[in-house]
């Protein structure tokens, strides 16, 4: 709706009726990304036993990762054992598969080829 507009001035009039705004919930927003990051971390846990592992053997020596590296690896034993890993397997395999893609009549060795020799 708007007024003035006979006289060439046009203003916008809000609404007649007096709306309280909602009030925001600032604490979904959190829960949400807080329980978004646990199952990650979980399934990230329960899939990638060894990668775990041997983010523990990279540590610095200390009795942090001397604590952490005997639980680790038993852990990778087992979902190596109940092959829990597949995924993580699969997903490693086609990457170093798209490592290893050249073009045209590019070498390995090439100034500005990638490494597909080494592991990330």
């Amino acid at each position: 709706m708007t007024i003035g507009a006979e006289r060439g001035e046009i203003a916008e009039i809000g609404s007649p009726v007096n709306l309280v705004p909602a009030q925001v919930d600032r604490r979904a927003p959190w829960r949400w990304t807080t329980a978004s990051m646990v199952v990650a971390a979980l399934l990230l846990a329960l899939g990638n036993g060894t990668g775990l592992s041997e983010w523990a053997d990279d540590l610095p020596p200390g009795p942090v990762a001397a604590a952490l590296q005997e639980p680790l690896h038993a852990w990778a034993a087992f979902t190596v054992r109940w092959h829990q890993d597949r995924p993580a397997r699969w997903l490693r395999s086609q990457w170093m598969q798209a490592r290893k893609a050249r073009f045209g009549n590019e070498q390995p060795d090439a100034a500005g080829a990638a490494d597909s020799t080494t592991a990330p």
